[in-house]
């Protein structure tokens, strides 16, 4: 009877072990994944390896634009309006306006130094008197400015233009 008895032991034992071996404590058994289609691959990542190995300005003037297949009105140009700039209470220099997309684009490209930020009326960190002349905005300005005040980052001269600079 002993021998019966650890027979039917050690039996329930090994049914035992067999279901510890396949339960896990969340009740699914181990997935083996001993066949794999795709090779395993390891990623390797070098912290120091720069992004982008260049940095590409551009070099054009847009005051001295290259030649493009605008249409042309009846063989005009482009109006070139002046604008003339004061620092203080003198006249500094006096710049001429055709090609650029804004006011403050023509007075970069010109060496004329201003201040700004956003470069589309956000923040009227580039607000410049206007003295005399008409301005369009291209783009309604979002800063509050006075009657007397132009944000050059988004803004054209209808006329020739007389601006004091901060």
């Amino acid at each position: 009877m002993n021998q019966s008895t650890n027979t039917c032991q050690k039996s329930a034992q090994d049914d035992s072990n067999k279901h510890q071996e396949d339960f896990l404590l969340d009740g699914l058994a181990p997935k083996h994944h001993d066949f794999s289609l795709e090779a395993d691959t390891v990623e390797t990542h070098v912290e120091n390896e720069p992004v982008q190995n260049s940095l590409l300005l551009t070099n054009e003037d847009p005051e001295q634009p290259e030649s493009s297949a605008q249409i042309d009105l009846d063989g005009m140009d482009k109006p070139v309006h002046q604008v003339s700039i004061y620092n203080s209470s003198e006249q500094a220099k006096t710049i001429s306006f055709q090609h650029a997309k804004t006011l403050l684009e023509s007075l970069e490209a010109q060496d004329v130094t201003l201040n700004y930020q956003c470069r589309e009326g956000y923040c009227g960190s580039c607000r410049t008197q206007l003295l005399e002349g008409e301005v369009h905005y291209t783009e309604e300005p979002m800063a509050w400015i006075n009657d007397d005040e132009i944000l050059p980052c988004c803004c054209i001269p209808k006329t020739a233009i007389h601006i004091k600079l901060p």
